[in-house]
C-alpha cells in the first residue's frame, strides 16, 4: 500500500515523501548445544563466548585444534 506525502519544508518548498508500509520478519535459527569458551576464557568467567547454529558446529578434530592452538574450550549443554 503506497500513500503520497507531502512534506513542507522551512523554506516554503513542498517535498513529496512516498511512504511504504511494509513488516519484515525474522526467524533466528535454533542454536547448538555445544559452547566455546574461546582464547582462555573458562565457564565463569567473563570473556568470549561463542554459541554456533544447530547443525554447524565444528566436529571433534577441529575443537581439539582449537583447543591445542588457540586454548578454546568446547563444552556441551547438560540434558
Amino acid at each position: 500500500m503506497n500513500e503520497e506525502t507531502f512534506y513542507k519544508t522551512p523554506d516554503g518548498q513542498r517535498i513529496k515523501i512516498l511512504a511504504e508500509e511494509s513488516y519484515t520478519f525474522q526467524i533466528t535459527p535454533e542454536q547448538s548445544e555445544w559452547q566455546c569458551y574461546m582464547f582462555g576464557n573458562r565457564p565463569g568467567l567473563t570473556g568470549i563466548i561463542y554459541r554456533p547454529n544447530k547443525g554447524k558446529e565444528p566436529n571433534w578434530f577441529v575443537r581439539w585444534m582449537m583447543r591445542v592452538c588457540f586454548d578454546c574450550l568446547w563444552i556441551k549443554d547438560k540434558k
